[in-house]
């Protein structure tokens, strides 16, 4: 099932699989800004990522002694999550930790993701509750997917500007990990990454520490854009298919995959976050709609 909100200038659909956002929609030019989840291409649109990123090494990871198995992405993704509140413009659904899930995750918790309508597009929030009586270990990631062309023209004529002038280079993704010590050059003392057909052949684009907070989707036709704002990553993913796929990921990550030289062991995992016994932790992201 799905939930529907509304302000009266947009309109959202959020599936209570996953608490993944399915559509986006201005009321005004019926214009549709998010994937439409199309499996030629790819079936997902907007998938939360919890408790990992990307793969773990051999498919799992130790704790206090036990080998643990878990799929890419983590279990969020696929979790039915109930709905805590609702209102015309906003809902926030909840997943906690069950039976089911310390089959694979040895932790207690509580995720909550919220969505509100705004005058200018919409904000997510996440929030994680360690329920536990001990510290636990998670990563947390978002994963949306915005249609393009949505104003006009064709893929070559959109690009994606950083707010910032950037130095990174780009970390390797392969089999689901990330590729330890190989990363290329892809922006020197520069704000603009090209979309082209051509450059998600080697797959996912991973950035470590970028400087910006905002990163827009724009076009050389006109002044319309997409803005996706964060409150400062350490990790930003930047995908599509490859050969011109008609979306495009922005996925702001508070943790990685599993490198290739990864030990295995939870707690020692690049990027993790520990969360102490009763403690929370907050984070989101909002798509302003230029």
């Amino acid at each position: 099932m799905s939930v529907t909100i509304a302000n009266g200038r947009y309109r959202a659909a959020v599936s209570e699989t996953g608490a993944e956002l399915k559509s986006l929609v201005d009321l005004a030019t019926g214009q549709e800004y998010m994937w439409s989840g199309d499996p030629a291409w790819w079936n997902g649109v907007a998938p939360v990522l919890f408790p990992v990123i990307g793969g773990l090494k051999d498919g799992g990871f130790s704790w206090e002694g036990r080998q643990y198995k878990m799929g890419s992405h983590g279990f969020a993704r696929g979790s039915q999550f109930s709905v805590a509140s609702s209102t015309a413009d906003a809902v926030e659904l909840e997943l906690a930790s069950s039976a089911k899930t310390r089959e694979v995750y040895p932790f207690d918790f509580r995720l909550r993701v919220g969505f509100t309508l705004e005058r200018n597009g919409l904000a997510v929030r996440y929030q994680v509750t360690n329920t536990g009586r001990s510290r636990m270990f998670f990563s947390l990631g978002s994963h949306p997917a915005f249609r393009i062309p949505f104003a006009g023209g064709s893929l070559e004529n959109y690009y994606l500007l950083f707010e910032c002038e950037e130095e990174l280079e780009r970390w390797f993704f392969k089999d689901g990990l990330v590729v330890a010590d190989k990363t290329a050059p892809v922006m020197d003392s520069s704000r603009v990454l090209t979309i082209s057909r051509r450059l998600f052949d080697d797959g996912i684009l991973i950035f470590k520490s970028p400087r910006s907070l905002a990163f827009t989707i724009a076009n050389s036709m006109n002044p319309r854009a997409i803005r996706i704002a964060t409150e400062g990553v350490p990790y930003l993913g930047v995908w599509s298919k490859p050969g011109g796929a008609p979306f495009l990921c922005i996925e702001p990550w508070h943790g990685l995959p599993d490198s290739t030289a990864a030990t295995g062991s939870l707690a020692e995992k690049e990027g993790i976050i520990p969360l102490d016994a009763s403690a929370v932790f907050t984070t989101g992201y909002g798509v302003e709609l230029i």
